[in-house]
């Protein structure tokens, strides 16, 4: 599969952030559909050969997401996405974390809270992501988590997903 026209993925350890590009060759209402609806949401999220698995789905400011990730021999890692601000197909931000199956935080993993913008030019959407941590261990340790390679492999199925909605 070739690599989007942008796909940048830039860690500041001394800002405790990672930035991350992405454009798709697809409008925004679908992109946009993708990040926020539970059906459409589920079949990205999780790099292969995990899936994801949704409990509940609150797409609201105020809302959680709750869900896990679930391995071929039936391990499941629990999360949750706490929405803070929702601005229509423009933006959403607010903060996930591991959690157990109550949603419950863990103090195991950090916290990380989560900036995504949306974008659209010339039939392509953008999104713009920064990760904000509490501390440059924190950052870290996402990092040593394998966050990089699990996360561009889902935003690879987005990719996919996408160019078979929109061929």
């Amino acid at each position: 599969m070739t690599r989007p026209a942008i796909f940048n993925f830039d860690v500041q350890k001394e800002a405790r952030t990672i930035t991350i590009d992405r454009t798709y060759k697809a409008p925004l209402d679908p992109v946009w559909a993708a990040w926020t609806r539970a059906d459409i949401l589920c079949q990205w999220w999780a790099p292969k050969p995990y899936e994801c698995i949704i409990k509940s789905l609150d797409f609201r400011e105020g809302g959680r997401w709750l869900y896990y990730m679930q391995g071929p021999q039936g391990d499941r890692h629990w999360c949750f996405f706490d929405y803070e601000t929702i601005r229509p197909k423009s933006h959403f931000s607010g903060s996930d974390a591991f959690c157990d199956e109550h949603g419950v935080a863990n103090n195991i993993k950090p916290k990380v809270t989560w900036e995504a913008n949306f974008s659209q030019a010339d039939g392509r959407t953008t999104v713009h992501i920064v990760l904000h941590f509490a501390s440059p261990e924190d950052l870290e340790q996402i990092i040593a988590m394998g966050f990089k390679e699990g996360f561009s492999m889902g935003l690879d199925q987005l990719d996919e997903l996408l160019s078979h909605q929109h061929a």
